[in-house]
Parts: structure tokens; sequence; C-alpha cells
């Protein structure tokens, strides 16, 4: 990475004179280096206008995702002039992108003439807080469920040759070593893991597979694989790195759908307040059937399968947007507030959601999942003329 040739870049980005052509090369800069490094090149240039104040070591975590956020978001204005949001004035509003951020100090990096009250995290009457425990649930195949608390470790339970343990990392693993395979074929033992809202949960399955685990989701599968297929069930959204096994297709069930692989990286979003089921392919190739449909996905692509027509739709996506859950963040990409508040409400364990008045705002940027919700909601507030108001776990938004 050439460091000057990145401060000039910064320097044309907050001076707002920074080219389509920059914004490609800045782009591969953020995509290609470290997020600190880049932090530490936004803190250079800022401090050398006089602009800048110290990065505390969250902006620093989160400086790479909001810059590549916004140089994007102006690359596709500059390409489409028509586009802008229905109630803005300023390149804020119209980009809606200087935008929903992970800590206040970052808007004041991108927006140096916003408010000063921006400086203050939000006072709110209520909120809704996260969980502080991750207690995901393990059902085994006799109906004992043990609720995975972060205290709990080592072997948690022993079924048909498998003992099922806590790594270091927490993720839970099947360890499995192959001498009981012809008495067990994995058609009768069935457990089911499941993640609460608030949290994200990792399992190794039995033939090595890694299962990351979104929230408020669960996976059901054998506790031995049979010896012609791996099969298991989604509810709620998962990234999967699937073991290489060319004699044995891991195949993914997620209503009415199933994505088929022999080892790949994909990710899977089935959740049951959806009308969709989304499959996005980062590595290898899967095959996506439904209803005699199918098709067949390369890197980079998306597969779409609408659960009332079962018709499969498939296009190139972004899948960094799509795998930020797995980093610790929201991703919004041109988003309505309703559908921000239905993705938000999954992770939040938001009741219900109650509308006053005509939204037309649309949104994109990224906010960390560790964040509380008020804040999230002060950021919009600041963006757009619109008001929330938390009651317990309900809330209501006010034009």
């Amino acid at each position: 990475m050439d460091n000057n040739r990145l401060q000039q870049l910064l320097n044309r980005y907050f001076e707002d004179a920074i080219t389509t052509a920059d914004c490609k090369e800045l782009l591969a800069y953020l995509d290609e280096g470290d997020p600190s490094t880049i932090s530490a090149a936004v803190d250079q240039v800022l401090k050398a206008d006089g602009v800048a104040v110290p990065f505390t070591p969250d902006q620093q975590a989160h400086v790479y995702n909001q810059l590549m956020a916004d140089i994007r978001k102006r690359q596709s204005i500059a390409q489409e002039p028509s586009v802008s949001r229905t109630s803005g004035s300023t390149w804020l509003h119209i980009a809606a992108m200087l935008v929903v951020v992970a800590s206040v100090g970052l808007l004041m990096y991108f927006n140096p003439a916003a408010n000063e009250a921006a400086r203050e995290e939000p006072q709110q009457n209520d909120d809704i807080l996260l969980p502080d425990q991750n207690q995901a649930l393990l059902t085994l195949a006799d109906g004992r469920t043990i609720v995975l608390s972060d205290s709990l470790d080592g072997i948690l339970a022993l079924e048909s040759g498998v003992s099922i343990r806590r790594g270091e990392d927490g993720s839970i693993i099947y360890d499995y070593d192959g001498r009981n395979a012809d008495l067990f074929d994995g058609t009768h033992k069935f457990n089911t893991f499941s993640t609460p809202k608030g949290h994200t949960y990792q399992l190794v399955l039995p033939d090595g597979t890694r299962v990351w685990l979104n929230t408020a989701s669960s996976i059901h599968y054998p506790v031995v694989f049979a010896a012609n297929e791996r099969k298991v069930t989604l509810i709620g959204e998962a990234y999967f790195e699937v073991a290489h096994d060319r004699s044995r297709p891991f195949k993914v069930e997620a209503k009415g759908s199933v994505v088929e692989v022999l080892g790949t990286h994909f990710n899977v979003a089935s959740f049951e307040d959806d009308t969709r089921v989304t499959t996005t392919l980062l590595a290898g190739a899967v095959n996506v059937s439904s209803n005699r449909q199918h098709v067949v996905l390369k890197p980079g692509e998306q597969a779409v399968v609408d659960e009332s027509t079962e018709d499969i739709s498939r296009a190139h996506v972004d899948v960094r947007a799509v795998m930020a859950w797995r980093n610790g963040y929201f991703r919004f990409d041109n988003e309505s507030i309703e559908s921000i508040l239905k993705k938000i409400s999954r992770w939040y364990d938001i009741e219900t959601v109650a509308y006053q008045g005509q939204f037309n705002d649309r949104f994109t940027g990224t906010f960390q999942r560790s964040k509380s919700v008020s804040l999230l909601f002060s950021h919009l507030e600041k963006l757009a003329p619109i008001q929330f108001e938390i009651k317990e776990r309900r809330v209501v938004v006010m034009k």
C-alpha cells in the first residue's frame, strides 16, 4: 500500500473533490488495507487540516466500513445524477450516506459542520438492552436442552459415539472419529442448535463443516451424517464453510428451498418473517433448487427464492454487505426505514413497530450491533425528519 497516495486520495475525499476514478482507487485501498492503517491515515489527514479529534480504539475499528460505504455511494451518485433522497437539501441528506455510523465521533469526521450536540450520547427515556449473556440452546436427540451460557465449558454431552464440547473460542464442536458409522447412519438422532435474539454463535458439525448462526436462528442436523449425503435444516440465517467430501453432498433445506454443495463458503437467509430465501455464494459453487427450478451460482452471486411463487432469481451482489452481520454490523444499502426496523427488530427483540406518517427517506451505511438501539435512532433522527419513541420493547416511528 502506498501511504502517500492513500493520504492524497483521502485529502480529495474530505475536500469533496474526489472523482469517480479516485473513488475506485480509494475503494481498492479500503478493500485490501488494514482498518487500523486506514483509520491512522484518516487521523493524520484531518490533523493536517486542523479539524481532527483523536480516534478512540472503537472508531479505529469502524472507519474502514464508513469510508468504504460513503465512497461507494458517491460513485453511485456520480453515475446516476438523478439519485437523491426526497427530503434532503444538503449533501448529507441527498446522499444519505455520511450516515448511520458506529460512533458519534465518526459522524463529526464525515460532517464537521454537524451540530455540536452530536458529540453527546443521546439521552433517551427508555432503551432496549441486549442480553448480557449469549444463552444459545442445544436440544439433544433425547429431548434434553442445554443452555449454552458463556460460563459453560468442556464436554457437554455424548451421543452415538460423538462427543459434544465447547471449544476454546466458545464454539460448539462435534468430535466424531467414524468408528461407529456402521451403527449410526444419521437417520435417528438429531440435534437442534438455536441462538437467542441479540447474539450469534458458531458450531462445528460432525463432518468438520463450520457454521456461524445469526440471531434468532436455528439449525437441525444429525449427530452422525448419513453415508450418502449431509443434510441440515435451517430457520433464520447462517454462514457455512463446508468441509469438502465429494462422496457426500452437503444440503441445506430452508423453507422449501434446497442448497446443495460439495465443499464451499456460502450464506443462507430464511427468516420466518421473510417471504424470500436468499443464498449468497462466497467461494466454490452451489446449486439452489425449488419446485423443479434450479440455478447454479458463481462466487459473488445471490439466488433469491420467492416463497409464494417458488420462482428463483439470480444477481451479482456485494458480498461484504451480505456478510456484515457475521462481522458484528448492520449494513443498510439505500433502504427504507421500514426495512431497517425489520432487520434490527430481530437483533434487539423489538416486539412491535407502529408508524405515524409517510416515510420516503432511504439510508445507506453501517452500524455496530453491540451499540444501543437508542443510539442508532439518534443518528437516524439527525439524518431525516424522523422521531422514535421506545416503550418497553415497542417502537413508535413518527414524522
